[in-house]
């Protein structure tokens, strides 16, 4: 699957309907959460990934002026219908924008199909110094009996759908030198639970070990990124820890190996 008009046009059908039956955060669920974090106004904003332009309406009451990216033509052609001030076509990892230019950066529902390496610092780049940054992506340690948070992992990858399922251990251990501070880590224990407001308030202490599927991170800028430091930094996978884990007990080699055994469903 590529990101493209059917794309655009599957995530729009999605987001009424999923697949599986769980509720997809949209607007309500996601003001929900931003007012629980706190958020204060800002001037500039980037809604980064921002698809037809389903979030705007949101992201405009955090900030006076909202621009937004998507890597689709037809999606970026799409937003431009809403009152951005501007719509370009990039991706998270190379947009293009000045230095030091947004106060907010959001990035909602996206960054499961980013390298996050060099997403997390193309964005310190754009992002003004304190400037805020709030992203939501996949945990690579769900529990082992979300069934749903497996058949959408292997369905996914059976697909061509290019998932990346974050370390979070890896984030926080590197987040200053990504030039990062944690403000607020959410973490949505089971599939459906992002769409339904059930988290868990971790805060902003680093812990052994993160469990649940989704997450929602509040950060904020605090430095340039030790880029040397990062050299040999992995902070996302391509199959979550728990697939690795279910095909070794059934011996598989890999999670590869062991969804093509089974099939889409």
């Amino acid at each position: 699957m590529t990101f493209g008009k059917k794309y655009t046009e599957y995530w729009a059908s999605a987001v009424n309907k999923s697949v599986d039956g769980t509720v997809i955060a949209g607007v309500d669920e996601a003001k929900h959460l931003l007012d629980y974090l706190g958020i204060k106004k800002g001037n500039l904003a980037l809604d980064l990934g921002c698809s037809y332009g389903r979030m705007y309406e949101l992201f405009a009451d955090y900030a006076n002026e909202v621009y937004g990216m998507d890597l689709d033509r037809y999606a970026v052609e799409k937003a431009r219908l809403q009152p951005y001030r501007e719509v370009r076509q990039g991706s998270v990892e190379k947009t293009g924008f000045v230095e030091d230019f947004f106060d907010i950066v959001f990035c909602w529902a996206v960054f499961d199909v980013v390298d996050h390496e060099k997403g997390l610092i193309e964005i310190n780049r754009i992002l003004k110094t304190g400037g805020k940054f709030v992203f939501t992506g996949k945990n690579n340690n769900y529990f082992s009996d979300d069934n749903l948070a497996y058949k959408a992992e292997k369905n996914a990858f059976l697909k061509g759908f290019p998932n990346k399922f974050t370390d979070l251990n890896a984030v926080f251990t590197n987040f200053k030198k990504l030039g990062f501070e944690l403000d607020k880590l959410l973490i949505f224990l089971r599939r459906g639970d992002l769409g339904l407001l059930n988290f868990i308030d971790l805060g902003n202490k680093d812990k052994d070990q993160y469990f649940g599927y989704d997450y929602l991170i509040l950060c904020h800028k605090i430095a340039e990124p030790n880029n040397i430091a990062l050299k040999d930094v992995s902070l996302c996978e391509p199959f979550s820890k728990t697939a690795i884990k279910m095909a070794t007990q059934l011996g598989f080699l890999s999670p590869k190996e062991y969804f093509e055994s089974i099939g889409v469903d």
